[in-house]
């Protein structure tokens, strides 16, 4: 059950006891309508035993008998009918402050909750030598979680989050819920931003441990920022916001690490906004564009695949880096529209090279997690295939190690739906992502790509000739084809192809170029049969402006 919800069933059980109070009262006032006859019966009796003394006494008795029994009827009745639902309502109101201050998933206090506690710690520290710090912290990778295993797992992720958070900060401490994946750790009494670093630290140890969700061991990492009071903000709403803008930055870095607020990032936050709105139009506009960069044979040099990658032409900036913006189309949801635009873009190029869509060129194209995790993502493949008469044979999708730790039914039927298509699965940047390889023999993959960390020094350093030849046996033991990135010298170049690596890829052999420079190098291959051309070898007018980032 995701938490609104539990929210929402919070809200009904207070509904229905307001109800019920309501319609005891109704009945309760209707009983007292009834007790009011023989209520002042009972006083119109008294009152004339009083003024009545020439009465006789047995009249006189009786009279003040009707009175007390009238009057002790009605207080019984009254207590028994009235004060059931006064004590109804008395419940309800106490049930909705505890629902308005706190968290129904985790049990923890929420932001307005929070935010009072913050008013008070700020109070009573000022002027006093120790100040108030917090902590905002964001869970990495929640959504393809929540997405993939549903919003169950997705709840049941977040409590055991909360509950290695409170487990490893001070018993004095608030941990709050602020909402969606985000926490908050009010620390009262901090002498240094250097404490507050040292619990962020201590915060995501404690969350790196594998969580147990539904029998599958989900890894999830933290990205964290802090500000302190007397540095950054005096009032509570401003420090909690700083503590926000540093997490956000803490995101944008990659996330799993935790930064601290200064006033230069209110700038980049500013400017982040900007950055976002620009982005949402890009599309639209058509400033999005591909470039090429070519994959070749290890032995013959050919060019016997091609990248396609992602680059954004901003009219006022000129060609922006990917990482400066992908990171914002992966936060904002907007990757899943650009990919889909990407992969339908690519293949359209490709059945444009190759002219009758038969030629052995494979087109290989990167997914996010994020557009992986879309319930209708090999439906969507499967149409773009259609669309562009593309051979789903030669389209190849890289993923990161990350986006297949967890083999959820769900993961492993939208595989096999694209396997059943006919199209080619990599791991891109493998070796920088978990150190178990049990989803190397679970899912049907073609081809590893050996990050460039592992490519930089595979001619100088002995370990990592090591790392990459330990690679390439690993991948051919299971029958997987090789590609090493980053390739830049003819060192690196030979000392992989003597390891055995299939194919190669980097600036050696060209960069990522257009799909004009890029069709120019295809068709001096198949001018040249010995050997393809480099990028450096197209002519400097057909290449001029072509070669990106």
């Amino acid at each position: 059950m995701n938490p609104q919800d539990r929210a929402m069933l919070g809200e009904t059980a207070i509904d229905g006891t307001l109800a019920k109070a309501t319609v005891r009262l109704v009945g309760a006032g209707l009983g007292a309508l009834a007790l009011l006859p023989p209520l002042a019966w009972g006083i119109a009796l008294t009152a004339l035993e009083r003024v009545g003394p020439d009465l006789e006494a047995p009249w006189a008795s009786s009279v003040a008998w009707v009175a007390i029994v009238s009057m002790a009827t009605a207080a019984a009745l009254w207590a028994l009918v009235f004060e059931r639902p006064m004590r109804a309502l008395r419940q309800a109101e106490r049930r909705l402050r505890v629902f308005a201050k706190r968290d129904v998933l985790t049990g923890l206090p929420n932001r307005d909750a929070l935010r009072m506690a913050l008013e008070r710690s700020l109070a009573r520290r000022r002027g006093t030598e120790l100040t108030v710090g917090i902590l905002v912290i964001d869970m990495d990778r929640f959504r393809i979680v929540n997405d993939s295993l549903g919003p169950a797992a997705g709840d049941e992720l977040l409590r055991s989050v909360a509950g290695r958070i409170r487990a490893v900060v001070c018993s004095g401490d608030v941990v709050a819920r602020l909402g969606a994946d985000q926490f908050a750790v009010l620390v009262d009494g901090v002498s240094e931003p250097a404490a507050l670093a040292s619990m962020a630290r201590n915060v995501q140890r404690g969350a790196e441990p594998a969580h147990s969700v539904f029998g599958h061991q989900t890894v999830t990492t933290l990205s964290i920022g802090f500000a302190v009071a007397a540095e950054h903000a005096d009032g509570a709403d401003a420090l909690l916001n700083n503590a926000e803008v540093a997490m956000r930055a803490a995101k944008a870095e990659g996330g799993a690490r935790s930064r601290g607020f200064d006033a230069a990032l209110r700038v980049d936050d500013s400017n982040r906004l900007e950055l976002e709105g620009r982005l949402r139009n890009a599309l639209r506009a058509g400033e999005f564009v591909l470039m090429y960069q070519p994959i070749v044979d290890a032995s013959s040099k050919r060019i016997v695949a091609t990248e396609a990658l992602l680059r954004w032409a901003d009219p006022t900036r000129g060609l922006v880096s990917p990482a400066e913006f992908i990171p914002v189309l992966e936060e904002t949801g907007l990757i899943v529209g650009v990919g889909t635009w990407v992969l339908r873009e690519a293949c359209r190029q490709g059945v444009h090279w190759n002219g009758d869509a038969t030629a052995p060129l494979v087109l290989s194209v990167n997914v996010s997690p994020r557009q992986f995790a879309q319930n209708d993502f090999v439906d969507t493949v499967r149409r773009v295939l259609a669309e562009t008469r593309f051979p789903p044979k030669r389209l190849q999708l890289e993923v990161t190690e990350g986006l297949l730790l967890d083999p959820t039914p769900e993961m492993l039927r939208k595989i096999a739906g694209l396997v059943a298509t006919g199209v080619r699965l990599a791991i891109d940047d493998f070796g920088m992502g978990y150190s178990s390889l049990a989803y190397l023999k679970t899912f049907p993959l073609h081809t590893l790509k050996i990050d460039r960390m592992f490519v930089r020094d595979v001619a100088l350093q002995e370990r990592d000739t090591a790392i990459a030849r330990a690679i390439v046996d690993l991948g051919h033991g299971l029958g997987l084809r090789i590609t090493a990135e980053g390739v830049e010298t003819e060192a690196q170049s030979e000392v992989l192809r003597e390891l055995g690596c299939d194919s190669l890829q980097g600036y050696l052999f060209s960069r990522p170029v257009a799909a004009a420079a890029m069709q120019v190098l295809l068709a001096q291959q198949a001018g040249a049969p010995g050997a393809a051309a480099p990028a450096a070898d197209v002519s400097a007018r057909q290449a001029e402006g072509l070669t990106a980032l």
